[in-house]
């Protein structure tokens, strides 16, 4: 019930997996279900990878909530190409999010060093009915990563527009030394951000444009998964439904090389700290189509209920395998029945070859929400203009 990497990280002693229970249902909202089964037959998938309305054949350019394929059939030729399009849309359901991230880099010794700030995403699709955003630049995500700390990297910042048609990402980044902003191509969001393990097309386990990769399902199994809390854990909301969550933990949750005698790996989760549970995954693989994205073949574990991504294995362009990655969260709700089911807590990246690895974790902090309204996010923030202003 591991993941191979995981399994090989167990068997030299080098991880530690307790099997548990939650005393909660890690689900998606009844309203939402409710939507994406009224999608049933609404939506297709081109050939090029695009969601296409099925009564047009058209690359559908209008709102709607839920997700687009509620039943998936293992023997469609397309049912990767679904899959992967339900796991962008119950995640655009948050409609709009800003997260305080503490990324750190870890060898064998322990941190080597860290960087921090905010994280926002807005997405254009998927919103509940009466929370559109006029939309015309055709945008199906915008995202933005503003480096707040340390003074030494402050302002180094990167921004992009995933678009719903066929334009390739647009994609910016801030470089404090010369004081401009570079448009940077769309296979670079495969490149090492900021020099650690991670990359920003890996956010949310993926957060490139699904056009970009072939998809193939290419089994079923059950898993172990983590969570980092067995409690459910109550969200605040606002009166507008912006809801602000909790962590268990800090942006250091991995802090197993301060366990006094540890003799495994230096980024694995402190024994006990995280709670496995098994769930149902549908096993797809990804390939790049561009020749010039810096990875191969990469393997993701989706879960069949709620479709998250919960493990990701990444080969280079020679085939060899490379880097893994695992998904941490808790569950939360909020008053008014809204959850961070899709959400997380971090991403751990662990390089084999190099033997080293990347957390990047949520922490509690004023400005972090889920379900920001237009009024508090919405396309202004993501202009070039303001990039530049938050850069200086």
């Amino acid at each position: 019930m591991l993941v191979p990497p995981l399994y090989r990280a167990v068997e030299r002693g080098a991880w530690v997996v307790t099997p548990g229970t939650v005393n909660f249902k890690y689900k998606h909202t009844d309203s939402f279900l409710a939507a994406s089964a009224k999608n049933a037959g609404k939506y297709d998938v081109s050939k090029e990878g695009d969601l296409i309305e099925k009564s047009t054949g058209e690359i559908t350019f209008t709102n709607f909530y839920g997700m687009p394929f509620p039943k998936i059939d293992r023997n469609d030729p397309k049912a990767a190409d679904k899959i992967i399009w339900n796991f962008n849309y119950q995640r655009y359901r948050l409609t709009g999010t800003r997260t305080a991230i503490h990324i750190a880099w870890i060898n064998q010794s322990g941190e080597e060093r860290f960087i921090g700030g905010l994280d926002s995403c807005l997405y254009m699709m998927g919103r509940p009915l009466g929370t559109e955003i006029k939309n015309t630049d055709k945008v199906l995500t915008y995202e933005f990563q503003n480096t707040l700390w340390p003074m030494s990297v402050k302002g180094t910042n990167t921004m992009s527009y995933v678009y719903i048609d066929e334009r390739d990402n647009s994609n910016f980044a801030y470089v404090p030394a010369i004081r401009r902003i570079r448009q940077t191509t769309s296979t670079a969001r495969s490149d090492p951000y900021m020099g650690s393990d991670a990359w920003l097309d890996m956010n949310y386990m993926w957060s490139g444009k699904n056009r970009s990769m072939k998809w193939k399902v290419v089994g079923e199994k059950t898993i172990l998964v983590s969570f980092t809390s067995p409690n459910m854990i109550p969200m605040q909301e606002s009166a507008d439904g912006m809801a602000q969550p909790v962590y268990p933990y800090t942006g250091k949750l991995i802090k197993i090389y301060e366990v006094p005698g540890w003799k495994g790996d230096a980024w694995a989760p402190a024994p006990g700290v995280i709670t496995y549970v098994p769930r149902k995954v549908w096993v797809v693989e990804q390939t790049p189509k561009d020749p010039y994205y810096n990875w191969g073949l990469h393997i993701n574990y989706v879960d069949q209920e709620t479709y998250v991504i919960w493990y990701k294995e990444v080969y280079d362009k020679s085939g060899a395998f490379r880097t893994w990655v695992s998904l941490l969260t808790h569950y939360s709700e909020s008053p008014g029945g809204n959850n961070n089911t899709g959400d997380y807590d971090g991403q751990l990246y662990v390089d084999e070859k190099s033997r080293h690895a990347t957390w990047s974790g949520r922490f509690s902090h004023p400005e972090a929400h889920l379900y920001m309204p237009a009024s508090k996010i919405s396309p202004g923030f993501f202009s070039t203009n303001n990039f530049l202003l938050l850069s200086k």
